[in-house]
């Protein structure tokens, strides 16, 4: 993570301490994208002061793997995994000059809320972004088979009639 962050960003770069921190602090969520046994790309998310809320610390994904759309499984994951913990909203501060921030919004639409227009900051402007964390629902199960009807058969209906069955062609 942290040669793909100084691939990155060079001297502006977090710390090998900062780093560390944040692949291995127990509250913090991190997800990784591979290419055989190469790393291409991660996002880390870890708590806010306030309750119920995370902030995307980092996502990155490997230049040579940019525009296939890689991201968004990475912030995905992470939300699943927040949501799991009672997380309802994830904070991203995006880049604006890459597109990053205009393209969070449009993935999230109605689910996203703009906290802080664009604004300066030492990676270049930035857009903060509050979007909702919404719990996957469970598909309902598939069943076999219809279930017997539960209503009762009057004494005096007729017998049931077994279905017809054809024979398989014979050569």
């Amino acid at each position: 993570m942290l040669e793909l962050e100084r691939q990155e960003w060079g001297r502006r770069a977090f710390s090998e301490r900062e780093m560390r921190w944040q692949a291995t602090n127990p509250d913090a969520v991190v997800m990784t994208a591979w290419d055989g046994s190469a790393l291409i790309g991660f996002a880390v998310a870890g708590p806010e002061w306030q309750e119920g809320r995370a902030s995307l610390l980092n996502v990155l994904i490997d230049p040579a793997y940019r525009g296939q759309g890689l991201v968004w499984p990475l912030i995905a994951g992470v939300e699943r995994r927040l949501a799991v913990r009672g997380v309802t909203e994830l904070e991203i501060d995006a880049r604006v000059d890459n597109g990053f921030a205009d393209s969070v919004e449009r993935r999230y639409g109605t689910r996203a809320t703009v906290v802080e227009k664009d604004h300066p900051s030492p990676y270049g402007p930035q857009r903060t972004i509050r979007v909702e964390i919404v719990r996957a629902i469970a598909r309902p199960r598939r069943k076999r088979a219809a279930p017997k009807s539960r209503t009762a058969r009057r004494p005096d209906a007729a017998p049931r009639r077994p279905a017809a069955r054809t024979r398989p062609p014979t050569q």
